[in-house]
């Protein structure tokens, strides 16, 4: 015992000791340890001005600062919308150095309960999770549906007119930005409406930011370059998609067809100094003074560029009274209405809604056959009952029944297992596109895609560079969740989605976002009106596709044009008679009236023409042609092999009616619809059949005409159908700058046959509507004959 004690003093406690002490060195034991783990401080800022879009891509910026050099993957899981879902992007982080991180993210209310940020060393798939030693790890924002007016100017309060339309219903932000806000990701761009340039040097953004905006444009975004003298280096970076050539500088004292415009006198007090510039090919001059460009547009596909010649922040017109609606006219397709219905979010987030549950028609997938099913459970019951009692009494042998009835009950389970997965043995893809045609070539494209697994576990799926995808899951055979992982890596070279804890036959539905266009063909409309009214011409199938079941709505009537193979030319004269449009039943009206029991091959066809169209710009023009395919237009590689699947396309153009006919413009009724501008009316809706329903109060309301020849004779017509009870409409008197009553004859019409141009400023017809109850109607159809502007 005591050789035993002896040897605890003399070799245990000096060891002991010994180790107690290079644990308290640096470099050894626990502290150590916690000095060489890296630290990692976070900032976070979304959307621009800290303004989140609903329905739309946000930029996030992540600032990251760590103490050591390190590489791993920047990730935020998001748990709302559709299904949980988490973005991932790998960065390299020098020791000390703040690293600005740019990602996007579908704007939707984030909480600290509804996302979290982390960061993984290596990867998220393998690597150690790095705790913050600072900042916020969740993104704290509520997002808004208004329109976005990002401004770039030397003055930030350039363009703060525009908040005056907010007492006019008007749902909007103005949103002073820097050029190194601008991102290089023209998806990062997707929650602006509106980019203003004005006396801002546009060729200090770097060439991808140059490049994203443009992009961004071509995909239908709205892009003013204004600042008068200044005017060049507005447009210096994007002189390629510009309406107009600069030449010079020129003077002006004053501006009336901008007063006409506004609604409202100006007087500039003196000379102002505008840009001088000549239309190029495309570029169309929509104001002039003294027979100048003031105000040009030009369509670059999707998208439009507006050219104005003086600089917006500059008195007195920054502070003339009708300045927001001069804006508020030129801006109109991208200004949203606080109580419209259909505005930019709820038409997308509608869309998304409605194809994810169409998904759910998938062709490859198919129930087993209901008769072999019940002659397989008559066959069982006979041969476990009767047959088999009968077999085994005969032999003597029914002690058998207990390992022969549950054999019998195998094999039978077995097939009927056998029958319902012969089609479910490999990965498919089913896809819907929505393509809207530009009639110059291309086209945008809306993509949902459902994509099926025949067994669990883990999948990657890549799509094309720069695609954002919103992801659903669904429950599989032998699965009570649907929370399983889904990752998305966006990159330059493809976007990864991983699909982790995928159970056996499973779907996982993407809906697909990209600002990029297809080039396509387009259809080539030529359109022939009589004196009438009569509607005659043809329609050409210049895409690269062969087409069924296409057809023409114009002006309210339906004409049926059937197959449609490429190159082919149908005049309207061979279609079937047309029909008028039923805004509830379109489906009947192209696919026929189903009868009991009978199988429908077109039930996705419905449903979108039902649920989806309703929402889309083109169709509520009211103008168009619409098709529809089967070709592959989209491909995808699951686990890097190519994916099997169906794919049903929808085509559609909106078709623009050339009015002039041998110098004469004869617009008939029904063919210019209506935008409501300005609400005062709380209960103001408008439903996919053009009934309008309001509450006590008035609402603005504008037609868009051509222009015709000053002094011509010209004879102006409203129609009102459904008029409303106790209702008064007004007509706006551009030369009085006052409201003239209109007043209805029996017929429901109202005609002005003598100075017509009163009403007109610059093709703009407006009216207004007071109600003193609540009241359901029709807005007025209007009618312009008279002689072309030449």
């Amino acid at each position: 015992m005591q050789s035993f004690r002896r040897y605890i003093r003399r070799i245990v406690l000096p060891v002991l000791l010994t180790i107690w002490v290079l644990l308290l060195l640096p470099g050894w034991g626990g502290t150590a340890h916690a000095e060489d783990a890296p630290s990692i401080s976070l900032k976070t800022e979304i959307g621009y001005n800290g303004k989140m879009k609903m329905g739309s891509w946000n930029p996030v910026k992540f600032t990251l600062t760590s103490s050591q050099d390190i590489s791993g993957d920047l990730v935020i899981q998001i748990d709302t919308g559709l299904a949980p879902a988490t973005y991932v992007q790998h960065v390299e982080l020098p020791k000390d150095t703040a690293k600005v991180v740019i990602m996007g993210v579908p704007g939707d209310n984030f909480t600290k309960d509804t996302n979290e940020i982390r960061f993984y060393k290596n990867s998220f798939q393998k690597g150690k999770r790095v705790s913050f030693s600072s900042g916020t790890p969740y993104l704290k924002g509520m997002p808004v549906t208004a329109s976005n007016v990002a401004v770039l100017s030397e003055d930030p309060d350039t363009m703060n007119f525009l908040n005056v339309l907010r007492s006019s219903g008007y749902d909007l932000n103005v949103l002073p930005l820097k050029g190194t806000d601008l991102p290089e990701d023209p998806m990062l761009l997707d929650s602006l409406d509106v980019i203003v340039l004005n006396r801002f040097a546009s060729d200090t953004l770097s060439k991808g930011q140059a490049a994203a905006v443009e992009q961004w444009v071509r995909s239908g975004g709205e892009l003013v370059l204004a600042g008068g003298a200044a005017y060049p280096k507005s447009a210096a970076a994007f002189e390629q998609i510009a309406p107009v050539q600069y030449t010079g500088t020129y003077t002006a004292s004053s501006l009336p067809e901008l007063a006409k415009l506004g609604g409202k006198p100006l007087e500039l007090g003196g000379e102002l100094t505008l840009s001088d510039a000549s239309p190029v090919e495309g570029g169309e001059v929509m104001y002039q003074v003294g027979g100048k460009p003031l105000i040009a547009s030009r369509q670059v596909e999707q998208g439009t560029v507006l050219y104005a010649a003086y600089d917006l922040s500059m008195e007195p017109l920054a502070s003339w009274s009708g300045h927001p609606s001069v804006w508020s006219y030129l801006l109109r397709d991208h200004l949203a209405l606080s109580n419209q219905p259909n505005n930019k979010f709820n038409m997308m987030q509608n869309q998304m809604y409605n194809l994810i549950n169409v998904l759910d028609y998938f062709p490859s997938l198919k129930m087993p056959s209901f008769p072999v099913m019940a002659w397989l459970l008559i066959i069982y019951a006979v041969i476990v009952a009767p047959v088999l009692y009968w077999i085994l009494k005969k032999a003597d042998k029914r002690e058998w029944a207990w390992w022969i009835i549950p054999l019998i009950a195998v094999i039978a389970s077995g097939t009927v297992y056998m029958i319902g997965a012969a089609d479910k043995t490999k990965q498919l893809a089913h896809t819907i596109n929505m393509l809207e045609l530009d009639g110059k070539g291309n086209a945008s494209e809306v993509s949902a895609s459902a994509f099926f697994t025949p067994r669990s576990g883990e999948f990657t799926i890549d799509f094309p560079a720069h695609t954002y995808l919103t992801v659903d899951r669904t429950n599989g055979a032998f699965s009570s969740s649907n929370r399983s992982n889904s990752f998305v890596e966006v990159g330059d070279q493809s976007t990864r989605l991983t699909l982790s804890d995928m159970p056996q036959w499973s779907l996982a539905k993407v809906w697909s976002n990209r600002r990029e266009n297809r080039k396509v063909g387009q259809f080539d409309v030529k359109i022939q009106l009589d004196a009438k009214g009569n509607i005659g011409g043809q329609v050409t199938n210049n895409t690269s596709y062969n087409l069924n079941h296409a057809v023409l709505a114009l002006g309210g009537s339906l004409f049926e044009l059937g197959d449609f193979g490429k190159g082919e030319t149908k005049p309207l004269s061979a279609a079937s008679k047309p029909t008028a449009v039923n805004p509830y039943n379109m489906a009947n009206q192209i696919f026929g009236n189903l009868t009991g029991g009978q199988a429908d091959e077109f039930t996705r066809e419905r449903e979108i023409l039902m649920t989806t169209v309703p929402n889309t710009a083109w169709y509520q023009s009211g103008s168009y042609v619409m098709a529809w395919s089967k070709d592959p237009l989209v491909s995808y590689t699951m686990e890097g092999k190519k994916l099997e699947g169906n794919q049903l396309n929808l085509w559609a153009q909106p078709v623009s009616i050339n009015w002039a006919q041998n110098g004469n413009l004869n617009i008939p009724f029904g063919f210019i619809q209506p935008k409501v501008t300005q609400i005062s009316s709380p209960g103001w809706y408008e439903d996919p059949s053009g009934t309008t329903e309001m509450d006590q109060g008035s609402i603005t309301f504008e037609y868009t005409v051509p222009a015709l020849k000053q002094g011509a004779s010209a004879v102006l017509t409203l129609r009102a159908n459904n008029p409303g009870k106790k209702t008064q409409y007004q007509i706006f008197n551009n030369d009085k700058q006052t409201w003239d009553p209109v007043t209805w004859d029996a017929t429901k019409q109202w005609k002005a046959e003598k100075n017509v141009q009163q009403y007109l400023a610059g093709g703009r017809i407006r009216l207004m509507l007071t109600a003193q109850e609540h009241v359901q109607l029709k807005l007025p159809e209007i009618s312009l004959k008279g002689a072309e502007k030449p």
